[in-house]
């Protein structure tokens, strides 16, 4: 969320294992953070530090853990303003972008609250690219749950030891289609373009320098969003 506000994105995504890291929890991820921020620093040092002072502030470091990092007090200095998106200081909407209860696993309900804190704040191509990400774990994990090793490459591709990208996973998960019927109503064609939608519109957005998505857009993502999300979870909790 925080690359995406400060127009980093790409740089994140070019970053060795860094979203990869922290997906799945992995013990490099300080390694890849900290390559991270280098990089970004190496081009504009305001933004790598508008970056660490808004994990901060969301992290709410207490005293102790600035005994314990005492450079994280240079975040603390009041006279330097982040930079880069200039985020909204009261919350624009008090609904959820997606209303989603009972959230599974560990991984999903902290992403699911992001996507909802960027919304609530106003930062909408945020949320489209969370939401972008929430669907494509969600695929690739429902595809790993249905067919384990036995059919791998429907969802990673060992020899580069990477995930199939959101294109082929939708693809994938259409030619597989009639092995999920039963598990859920709703899995049908619209449910596909509305996956290829998301797929679409959340790589323009990473993509671009300018944020232009409108409030009234956000809006009609939403309904779309909730329903395929739900749609989602429900197979994968039914598998």
């Amino acid at each position: 969320m925080a690359a995406t506000e400060f127009g980093v994105h790409d740089t994140a995504s070019n970053t060795e294992r860094f979203y990869r890291s922290w997906n799945w929890k992995d013990d490099d991820r300080q390694v890849n953070t900290t390559r991270f921020l280098r990089k970004v620093a190496e081009e504009d040092e305001e933004i790598a530090l508008g970056i660490m002072r808004r994990i901060y502030t969301m992290a709410d470091a207490n005293t102790d853990t600035l005994k314990k990092y005492p450079a994280l007090e240079t975040l603390e200095n009041a006279e330097r303003e982040p930079v880069g998106v200039n985020l909204p200081q009261v919350t624009i909407h008090s609904e959820r972008f997606l209303d989603i209860d009972n959230v599974p696993g560990t991984f999903y309900p902290d992403l699911v609250e992001n996507i909802n804190r960027c919304y609530s704040l106003g930062i909408y191509d945020g949320t489209l690219v969370l939401t972008r990400k929430l669907l494509e774990n969600l695929l690739i994990d429902i595809l790993r749950k249905k067919y384990g090793t036995n059919r791998i490459k429907l969802y990673y591709l060992p020899g580069n030891s990477r995930f199939q990208n959101f294109s082929t996973l939708i693809d994938n998960f259409e030619d597989n289609l009639s092995d999920f019927e039963h598990l859920s109503g709703g899995l049908d064609g619209d449910l596909i373009d509305e996956l290829d939608s998301f797929r679409q519109n959340a790589n323009a957005e990473a993509h671009t320098i300018e944020t232009n998505i409108s409030e009234d857009e956000i809006e009609n993502y939403r309904e779309d969003a909730r329903h395929t999300v739900k749609l989602l979870f429900r197979v994968y909790q039914n598998i």
